[in-house]
């Protein structure tokens, strides 16, 4: 009877233990504003995709910080739209080939936002810096669940374009550029005709 006891604890502590890393490989959620996002509450980036478009912002508790950084992709940005403060010198610029934002913002509690569309790419890389420094990714939050990454430089990556795992991409069940279910309103059906 004590065997049994000891190989049931112990198959259970197994399937216990697998479960939890099995659950944990699963594709993080990407969607829907973080709860934890409150201007001038906190400091941090945020990170997420919505009807929209992505959306990155950065905000701190009221203490001045400098937030820089780049975001790339191998598609094109689209509809890039930035909220920030030209007297305080912030600026975000996008280079030539439409494929990489730049961004320097300060801020000392209120927020700071890019947003934006990709068209054709099938990742989107940003590196996120603060007070010139790599961010501690305890800084950057993810989606609603308020997920933060391993590192710095978050890469954004659609399943079907990823044949191997990194430690640093965070793959995705659904595309994050172009589904259906958020940008249908950008695609225009062909014209049937009988």
């Amino acid at each position: 009877m004590k065997k049994w006891r000891i190989l049931f604890i112990t198959l259970l502590g197994a399937f216990c233990f697998c479960s939890s890393a099995f659950a944990s490989s699963f594709p993080q959620k990407f969607d829907d504003r973080p709860l934890e996002l409150i201007p001038g509450k906190i400091i941090g980036y945020f990170l997420w995709q919505d009807k929209e478009g992505v959306h990155l912002r950065m905000t701190t508790d009221g203490s001045a910080h400098n937030f820089n950084g780049t975001i790339s992709t191998d598609g094109n940005f689209e509809d890039v739209f930035g909220k920030y403060n030209k007297d305080n010198n912030d600026c975000f610029q996008i280079n030539k080939k439409g494929k990489e934002i730049t961004y320097k913002f300060t801020t000392s509690g209120d927020e700071r936002a890019i947003d934006f569309h990709i068209s054709k790419g099938k990742y989107v890389n940003f590196r996120l810096s603060m007070d010139e420094n790599n961010v501690n990714p305890k800084y950057i939050i993810i989606g609603k669940d308020g997920w933060n990454p391993i590192s710095n430089e978050v890469v954004l990556r659609y399943k079907k374009y990823s044949d191997h795992e990194e430690p640093n991409v965070v793959i995705l069940e659904q595309d994050i550029w172009w589904p259906d279910r958020y940008y249908n309103h950008r695609h225009w059906r062909e014209p049937r005709f009988r």
